[in-house]
């Protein structure tokens, strides 16, 4: 036992040497470390994912190494650099290395020193480093570079993305602009939210500011490598040296926001919550008025540890903000404080948006539109609904969008979808102006008969009313002008009796507001009311006109109204089989039949209203035509 005592201390010796010479030596192969070497780094741990100064001169792990070379001549740093061949000749070169890490996890880091020749980048003369690719083809690939001249038509130093191996989209730009014989050490951040960030140094100068932006594509990291496009003046004449890829745990973060319900959300996390810190206090939710929105309940999602279902109370806006903090992982660290706004807004699902009027047979030099309402109890997401008709064959044709803008329709809204609302806004005194949608292009719907169809975004049938002109009142004089309304939102669209022709009382057509012969949901008795009973048409601007008022059990009827004398003589004809809406006026200015102004004098108003049943109803009432005293 006391040998074993004895020698303990010099093997402890030893092996500290060991581990101090692996430590602090000038130069150690890292890229021959296994992918998840941890090195200690502040509370977390730090990842090497790759690494390669190039001292071992092996390029056995690299791929398409044909034009590339390990070299002394003009080396970066240390015995060696990795350069561009002389012998190459012209076109373009690549070298990648497999590098990977899960993107959604983690945060990585991008670090390396590149240098070019005495000579000034151009479209000709370019280079980039893949930071992340997912193929080693380079017009496959999709991920991101960071380089000069990427898109060929700037020398700062700019981090893209590719797609399909093509440089899609700027993401950072920094205000380095290369030139001839630059040397600099340049680091690319990329977070597990997508906030890159970018920063250099040149050779004898201070480190650059920080270069930020956003991306929030993800892509699979495999691979990382240097492009390099060249004349043959340019060949050889690129270096690159102590590449290093590593990775390092991010905090705990919302990765998506999904609508589930009315009354519940789904927040997925980038890594397993613990569930001792779901509590409804952790959470807050406003509408746009800032209006509370309470919070019920926070649970894990069932069977996936890296989701949560939060259940809340009624909703009244649209765009929604939740407000999220004091949620841990496993480990105890507690996420950032987060805000996320969202729209309370749902897919258009059958039933949820209907039909109400449609204009087919507009007045001359007018235009076709089409008036839905929102029946449901949530808003409505304009842009994902099309109008559509249908051929001879009745396949669908003319699919059309009703708009790209972000509009909700709320419930119990209306919408009318026209080409043209300032036309329509001339031609109806009964209109809302809110309710318009302009559309690039309506379907054509014929004066004859036809179809429209109603769809969401994902093509399915929401409603569809197939018309006819025949569906008109029998008692129009005239059908150009006149658009056929809903009666009733309980009762089916394909119901031929559920539409009738917009009364003439509200001018044919009611876009925006409520339909003209839609049916009361509450009994309404029949009841005809002059207001007031006693006017004087003198044009001092009091009581000048008389406002017979009327409310009827239902819609649809056609109306004669007809003035009388005190001794039953008629003076004046005031409305001739005029179809009517539920409620509204007939005005009087106390005009006879022949324009002229009647005398003072007790009158009698008969009005008569009948239904295309024949069912009749005779109302009497009596005014008094008045003047002013002198």
């Amino acid at each position: 036992m006391a040998k074993i005592i004895f020698i303990f201390p010099f093997i402890l010796v030893h092996f500290l040497t060991i581990v101090s010479k692996n430590a602090f030596c000038s130069y150690t192969p890292i890229s021959n470390y296994p992918v998840n070497n941890q090195i200690p780094f502040g509370i977390d741990t730090v990842n090497f994912i790759f690494h390669d100064d190039f001292e071992d001169k092996n390029l056995s792990r690299w791929k398409q190494t044909s034009d590339w070379e390990v070299s002394a001549s003009e080396k970066i740093s240390g015995g060696f650099s990795l350069k561009h061949s002389a012998k190459a000749t012209s076109g373009s070169s690549s070298v990648f290395h497999s590098a990977g890490a899960d993107l959604n996890d983690f945060d990585v880091e991008w670090s390396f020193n590149l240098k070019n020749g005495n000579w000034d980048p151009s479209t000709s003369n370019r280079f980039w480093f893949y930071l992340s690719a997912d193929t080693i083809r380079t017009d496959l690939i999709n991920g991101w570079a960071v380089g000069v001249n990427i898109s060929g038509s700037s020398d700062l130093l700019e981090i893209w993305r590719f797609k399909n191996g093509k440089a899609d989209t700027l993401i950072v730009q920094s205000d380095l602009d290369w030139n001839a014989s630059t040397l600099a050490t340049i680091k690319a951040k990329r977070t597990a939210r997508g906030v890159w960030m970018l920063n250099y140094q040149k050779s004898g100068e201070a480190l650059s500011q920080e270069f930020s932006g956003t991306d929030p594509m993800v892509f699979n990291l495999r691979n990382t490598g240097l492009y390099f496009n060249y004349t043959p003046t340019r060949s050889g004449q690129l270096w690159i040296d102590d590449i290093s890829v590593t990775r390092q745990p991010s905090g705990l973060f919302i990765q998506k926001l999904t609508l589930i319900n009315s009354h519940c959300l789904s927040l997925t996390f980038n890594r397993p919550v613990n569930p001792g810190s779901l509590h409804a206090g952790n959470f807050k939710m406003n509408d746009e008025n800032n209006l509370n929105i309470p919070i019920t309940q926070v649970l894990p999602s069932p069977g996936y540890d890296r989701s949560i279902h939060i259940t809340f109370g009624k909703v009244d806006g649209i765009e929604l903000v939740l407000s999220v903090s004091g949620v841990s992982d496993f480990s105890g660290k507690m996420m950032k404080s987060d805000t996320r706004t969202f729209s309370y807004s749902f897919s258009p699902e059958v039933g949820s948006i209907l039909i109400n009027e449609i204009l087919f047979n507009p007045f001359s030099g007018g235009v076709d539109f089409v008036e839905l309402v929102n029946v449901s109890e949530n808003a409505i997401p304009i842009n994902r609904l099309k109008l559509a008709a249908r051929n001879e064959m009745q396949a669908l044709k003319q699919i059309n969008a009703l708009t790209t803008e972000n509009r909700y329709l709320k419930p119990g809204q209306f919408l009318t979808c026209t080409k043209n609302p300032a036309i329509i806004a001339a031609q109806y005194f009964s209109h809302d102006p809110e309710s318009f949608c302009f559309m690039k292009s309506l379907p054509s719907f014929p004066d004859d008969a036809g179809t429209v169809v109603l769809l969401n975004d994902s093509l399915e049938i929401l409603d569809e009313f197939s018309y006819s002109a025949k569906m008109h009142s029998p008692f129009l004089v005239d059908e150009n002008g006149v658009s056929l309304e809903r009666i009733s939102l309980k009762k089916p669209t394909s119901e031929r009796s559920n539409w009738a022709s917009a009364a003439a009382s509200v001018g044919f057509a009611t876009p925006g507001l409520l339909n003209s012969q839609a049916i009361s949901e509450t009994e309404i008795q029949d009841e005809i009311l002059p207001e007031p009973k006693a006017f004087s048409p003198n044009g001092d601007g009091y009581n000048d006109q008389l406002s017979i008022n009327f409310r009827l059990n239902k819609p649809g009827y056609i109306a004669n109204v007809r003035i009388f004398d005190a001794v039953g003589r008629p003076v004046k004809y005031l409305v001739k089989n005029q179809s009517l809406a539920q409620e509204g006026s007939w005005l009087w200015n106390g005009d006879s039949n022949d324009g002229q102004r009647l005398t003072i004098g007790v009158y009698i108003i008969l009005v008569e209203v009948f239904d295309q049943t024949g069912n009749t109803k005779t109302f009497k009432k009596i005014c008094t035509l008045t003047d002013r005293l002198e």
